[in-house]
């Protein structure tokens, strides 16, 4: 059976009854109605808490979040079973524990922001992190980064609503910052992208969706100036079918002497001819992990240059296997992640004999997603004795349901399964098995019926019953 679970570390257990404690009482009071109070208790635990926690651990910002995390579903559980709403004001008291304070890597987002007015934003003082999907209602676009305190940023989030006048803001103020994604933000332009050039420290960007008015010279000019650039518009969990297999940038466009050597991670779009991939192993020589959104007309097996390359993921509606199988027989060895993020609609699945072939040629790999294509309805998939492999996430395609049996996956952490059947009867053998799963910590399940939800609740109440490190974690709930 897996491995017991081991007593939680003394300092993270109190550190965590705290934090709880802290959220309960202040929740008490916003039942009670006592706002004044509530706003009290808010300054005297950053005065009394937050003198107690040591700064060296940075545990000032871990706090705040999941106090004001805790405090918000406190609120939520009260009107599941039948409560009132909490009034906005008690959340934007809440909210106060991340204010008028210094707390280095403090992150704030859209879930804190909402309960606030723009002026109030300045009352960060410190902050790490900012991630905004929606700029404040009612408020003008253009102003609202100017309200923020941005001298310390690293990583910055303007989902859809990022603009030429964000951008220069960000280029004047944010010389810390690291990551920025302003993904499917359409007024960006050249210009924005120009006032960039003193974010030398950047190392991550992303701007996908935006190539409606942005040109090759443009980004070739920020490959230039950004030196420490690793991470070049790579897709992470957020795929938009049709929208990310738009070519945003044309490899082909620069100089092949320009080359980028920080360069880690990089996302091919549009149909890729033989001369992208020459111009990405030429400009990128030190890629570590290499996506494909787009139709496949190119000898993969060029990348075979790439020296450090050990992850391969490909996202889209187009069939890669072939491609791959040719490349894999060549430096299969050095590849520890092959994701295939390809949709059920699509031909060219794997196969058994596709399993097969990436376990006798990826010696190495560690985490493996992939969809397979049954041939009749209950087919059965055998998964090879991986034997580093450490994350499986496998579905199939809808039309047929399918089976699965597993050899031996002695260092398997994290398993998915989507639509194999009897998927209690497959969970319940597994959990127990030592022999074969000794590390298996999470199994994730998609929704399910609800004789089959409960059946795999009750598994997980064995597993705590029995102090297995093991846990069932569906998939409508939480995301992977």
């Amino acid at each position: 059976m897996p491995m017991l679970k081991q007593p939680i570390p003394l300092k993270e257990l109190v550190f965590d009854f705290i934090v709880t404690h802290c959220a309960s009482y202040c929740h008490q009071l916003s039942v009670k109605g006592d706002l004044e109070k509530l706003r009290q208790s808010i300054t005297e635990i950053k005065l009394e808490v937050f003198s107690w926690l040591p700064p060296i651990l940075g545990q000032h910002a871990e706090f705040c979040e999941k106090f004001f995390e805790t405090f918000l579903g406190f609120g939520y559980d009260m009107l599941k079973s039948g409560g009132r709403v909490r009034p906005l004001a008690h959340n934007r008291a809440a909210v106060e524990i991340m204010m008028d304070v210094e707390i280095p890597g403090l992150r704030c987002s859209d879930l804190h922001l909402e309960y606030l007015d723009s002026p109030d934003y300045c009352r960060f003082r410190i902050l790490g992190a900012l991630k905004m999907h929606n700029p404040p209602y009612g408020f003008l676009v253009q102003n609202v980064l100017r309200c923020f305190r941005l001298e310390n940023l690293t990583q910055l989030w303007l989902i859809s609503w990022c603009g030429d006048r964000e951008l220069e803001i960000i280029g004047r103020r944010c010389r810390k910052l690291q990551l920025l994604n302003i993904m499917n933000s359409i007024n960006v332009s050249d210009e924005g992208l120009r006032a960039l050039r003193p974010c030398t420290d950047l190392r991550d960007i992303d701007f996908r969706g935006c190539a409606s008015k942005l040109t090759n010279n443009a980004v070739n000019r920020l490959l230039s100036d950004l030196k420490k650039l690793e991470e070049f518009n790579v897709i992470k969990d957020d795929y938009f079918p049709g929208r990310d297999e738009i070519k945003t940038y044309d490899p082909c466009s620069r100089r092949q002497t320009l080359v980028c050597p920080s360069m880690k991670s990089y996302c091919v779009r549009g149909s890729v001819q033989n001369s992208d991939i020459d111009a990405v192993v030429t400009l990128f020589p030190n890629l570590t992990h290499l996506q494909f959104c787009c139709e496949i007309l190119a000898d993969l097996r060029k990348l075979q240059n790439l020296q450090s390359l050990k992850e391969l993921s490909f996202w889209g509606s187009y069939s890669v296997i072939r491609h791959l199988g040719q490349l894999l027989r060549i430096i299969g060895e050095n590849i520890s992640v092959i994701k295939l993020n390809l949709p059920t609609t699509v031909v060219g699945h794997l196969t058994q004999p596709d399993v097969n072939f990436v376990h006798e040629y990826c010696k190495n790999i560690q985490e493996f997603v992939f969809a397979f294509r049954p041939r009749m309805h209950m087919d059965e998939l055998l998964i090879p004795s991986f034997k580093k492999v450490k994350k499986l996430a496998i579905e199939h395609c809808y039309m047929r349901i399918a089976t699965i049996k597993f050899q031996e996956m002695p260092e398997l952490e994290d398993l998915t399964l989507v639509d194999f059947e009897p998927i209690v009867d497959i969970i319940s053998s597994i959990m127990l098995d030592n022999t074969r799963f000794g590390k298996l910590k999470t199994f994730y399940s998609p929704t399910l019926d609800s004789t089959d939800h409960q059946r795999l609740h009750d598994l997980n109440q064995i597993a705590k019953e029995r102090n297995l490190d093991f846990s069932i974690v569906f998939l409508d709930d939480c995301s992977l």
